[in-house]
């Protein structure tokens, strides 16, 4: 079996189990708070932790320790913020999925701001027209704001996507001055920590037979995180982003049958606006690399494994 199809391999099932755990939130959602389920979902980023257990040997070797902070914070409000947008019965779990494609394009202007990372224009084009696709899938909520129909789960959305993109740049970063495991060790530990302070306020004793689904949810988080890892070991996220795409017609077929979702015309015409543009924007970024700003820190290099 070649890299390319290890690659394929790994990247399919990140996908799947990363929906089939969004999915799980979906069906608990009017059960328990969304803030809950956000720290069971980040649980699994301890559970990984503790597989990659190389990881603590490396924090030695932690550099950038305010980039991790800022990485963490980031990462928990995203975290938040997607559970409460796929939570919401508002929002249809296609067009949840299909949104969170605008993180890709959103990483353009915040790499020129954050990171000094120049992009061909034709990136800038591309961001944009996703941008565009962004506004159509949610042109008809945006309608209702100031009415009693307006729910705040498009804002959550949005923060989602914001925040998601800035975890990536801040990511990019760190990538430069440390080793991966203690990237992934550390986001995990601060972010489960962050989200455990909120979530603390509204937790409630989940039915027992609800447990199953809630350690399902770690679970599948954290083999859906491994699987990315070990699928970026074998290929580019160029060559691998497009099959991540098989969680829009899952996301739509398992809102059909199992919520009874039916995705609108805007939901539909916009998500295909925002997959097409992040496509192109992860083929040209792989085939252009950027110019960017030095960092100030010796970049660390590393052929480590992970291990697990």
């Amino acid at each position: 079996m070649g890299n390319a199809t290890k690659g394929a391999f790994w990247t399919l099932a990140s996908a799947l189990t990363f929906m089939a755990a969004n999915l799980l939130i979906k069906h608990l959602s009017t059960k328990l708070p969304a803030l809950e389920m956000a720290l069971f979902r980040s649980a699994g980023g301890i559970i990984l932790a503790a597989v990659v257990w190389r990881a603590f040997l490396h924090l030695r070797r932690l550099q950038d320790p305010k980039v991790h902070l800022i990485r963490a914070a980031v990462g928990a409000v995203s975290l938040m913020a997607l559970v409460h947008a796929y939570s919401s019965p508002a929002l249809p779990v296609a067009l949840v999925t299909g949104f969170m494609y605008t993180r890709i394009l959103l990483v353009i202007p915040m790499q020129r701001v954050f990171l000094g990372e120049r992009a061909d224009p034709r990136l800038w084009a591309a961001a944009g027209i996703g941008i565009v696709g962004a506004l159509v899938v949610l042109w008809p909520r945006l309608m209702s704001i100031g009415t009693p129909h307006w729910d705040w789960a498009v804002a959550s959305l949005v923060v989602a996507a914001f925040a998601g993109a800035g975890s990536q740049i801040a990511m990019r970063r760190l990538a430069k001055t440390n080793p991966a495991s203690v990237v992934v060790a550390v986001a995990a530990i601060l972010i489960s920590a962050i989200v455990a302070i909120p979530a603390s306020t509204v937790m409630v004793e989940p039915p027992a037979g609800d447990l199953p689904w809630l350690v399902g949810i770690a679970l599948l988080s954290a083999c859906a995180q491994w699987s990315t890892v070990r699928g970026y070991k074998h290929a580019s996220p160029a060559m691998l982003m497009p099959i991540t795409l098989i969680d829009v017609p899952v996301a739509l077929a398992a809102g059909y049958l199992l919520f009874g979702e039916i995705p609108g015309f805007n939901a539909v015409v916009g998500a295909a606006i925002i997959i097409v543009a992040a496509i192109y924007v992860t083929f040209m970024t792989d085939a252009r690399p950027s110019r960017a700003r030095v960092p100030a820190k010796k970049e660390y290099v590393s052929n480590e494994r992970f291990s697990g």
